[in-house]
């Protein structure tokens, strides 16, 4: 059916009419009018209007064949969510690579400048829930590459005394090495997890949270995978 067809037969059908009736009221064809219904015929705004008008359309009959000409509009579908993995270590780049990397990204810095990224919003099982645009700066987010950032939605209030609560995102750059008194996402018991890291002596780290006190596990920097530096917070209202 078109939109046309279907306005004309839900006024046909809501006045009471059949087609045979409503072709003897307009003096057009019963056969023209089931092609229109069916969408098969495209009536001109001569022959509309006398139909709806049979049908006892009241209101204004050219906005009735506007609306019903206006073409459909489709929904985009909504993305799949997908699970971003935790990253493996990747091996260090050649000095060639490097050399390679440095002047593919000088080429790019002028094309880049400005540009919108898609930043995934990630939970703390992986699941892409959403995405934030954000700005490149000089090919960049935050010192970082903008296919490496994400935003980490805060699970629960775990993190509150630091005044981040749940629901907050936390826009985090890749880094794989604990930094004294930042907050990282940190991997361990198979959930992601974002806690304020303080190194100690040796291999330990401690890692605080804050509700209504403060709570601390130390543990050994080879329990848990490093993923990344929290570097701004951003809050929905």
């Amino acid at each position: 059916m078109s939109r046309m067809g279907d306005t004309i037969r839900a006024s046909r059908v809501k006045y009471g009419l059949s087609e045979k009736q409503l072709a003897k009221k307009t003096g057009l064809a019963e056969s023209f009018i089931k092609d229109v219904e069916a969408g098969k015929r495209i009536p001109s705004d001569d022959q509309a209007k006398r139909m709806l008008k049979a049908c006892g359309v009241t209101q204004s009959v050219g906005t009735e064949i506007d609306t019903a000409n206006e073409p459909e509009v489709r929904l985009r579908p909504k993305p799949r969510p997908y699970i971003i993995p935790v990253p493996e270590d990747e091996p260090e780049p050649t000095p060639q690579q490097k050399q390679a990397q440095a002047e593919s990204n000088d080429a790019w810095l002028d094309a880049l400048g400005g540009v919108l990224k898609r930043v995934p919003v990630t939970d703390e099982k992986g699941l892409v829930m959403d995405h934030v645009l954000f700005p490149v700066t000089g090919g960049k987010i935050e010192g970082a590459s903008p296919d490496k950032v994400l935003l980490f939605r805060v699970p629960d209030d775990s993190l509150s005394g630091f005044r981040i609560h749940a629901g907050d995102l936390l826009l985090t750059v890749p880094e794989k090495n604990p930094i004294d008194d930042a907050f990282m996402l940190v991997y361990y018991g198979g959930v992601r997890r974002v806690r304020r890291v303080k190194k100690l002596e040796g291999s330990r780290l401690m890692l605080q949270s804050y509700d209504r006190e403060l709570k601390i596990d130390t543990m050994m920097w080879g329990e848990i995978q490093i993923l990344g530096r929290c570097v701004k917070l951003t809050r929905t209202l």
